[in-house]
């Protein structure tokens, strides 16, 4: 990613921290999903891409590798990461190292390195949209990336659209949370339409580029996620085994 990732930097990091609150039911969500649904089958080393300062990260679940790695390009991440994780996690006997670096386009060496580590990309994805106007080009980066992870176990929690709302859904009920299931392919078509529409969307909603990131053999967790007052993301989460 470019340095002018929209993940990062003071102005993030502060927003980020002043909406923990209104997060909190999505990371909830998150955290819910990682533990009923994912049991990494080699929980040794986790590499973390596009980590941030792990706003969205559940500890407990980080909490069961032995190893994390932490890749973000923005120089103050690794720092926040590890005031907000580091102690928890070193109490577990979890080592932690914190990287500034650009994961996805060092992917395939950083793979080389770690040949047994887990990979889960941590809301990065669906970042890559606004790096470039090149529409055909972020796709294709974004399937060079999972087309790399091929044999590999990892996973994913990304933007798959973003945009305005109208109205106040509570997003810690069920009503308001989950439509009209929290996993299944919703693709663009008729079935995403009752989701944005259940989630009162307002035209125009921004396409993050990431359909295509997770096959349909693949189960996937949508959740609403309320970023800001009156502008909300829908996110998908899914994981890949080998």
């Amino acid at each position: 990613m470019s340095n002018t990732n929209l993940t990062g930097g003071p102005a993030w990091h502060w927003q980020a921290w002043r909406s923990e609150k209104s997060w909190a039911p999505t990371v909830d969500a998150l955290e819910t999903w990682l533990f009923a649904k994912i049991t990494p089958q080699t929980p040794s080393t986790l590499l973390l891409m596009g980590a941030s300062a792990g706003w969205m990260m559940p500890n407990a679940w980080l909490r069961q590798f032995k190893e994390i790695h932490t890749f973000d390009i923005d120089p103050l991440a690794g720092y926040l990461f590890q005031w907000r994780h580091g102690k928890k996690l070193r109490a577990q006997g979890v080592h932690l190292t914190c990287h500034t670096q650009n994961a996805l386009t060092h992917l395939p060496d950083l793979l080389k390195t770690y040949p047994q580590a887990c990979v889960f990309f941590d809301n990065v994805l669906g970042q890559l949209r606004f790096n470039s106007s090149d529409i055909q080009g972020v796709e294709k980066n974004i399937a060079r990336c999972v087309q790399a992870l091929k044999g590999r176990e990892w996973g994913s929690v990304h933007d798959r659209m973003s945009g305005p709302v109208s109205g106040a859904l509570d997003l810690s009920s069920e009503e308001g949370f989950h439509w009209p299931q929290a996993s299944g392919h919703l693709d663009t078509g008729e079935d995403a339409q009752k989701w944005l529409t259940r989630i009162q969307a307002q035209s125009p909603w921004l396409d993050h580029l990431t359909g295509q990131v997770f096959s349909k053999e693949i189960s996937v967790h949508n959740m609403a996620w309320a970023f800001k007052p009156n502008y909300w993301h829908w996110l998908q989460a899914g994981w890949v085994k080998p």
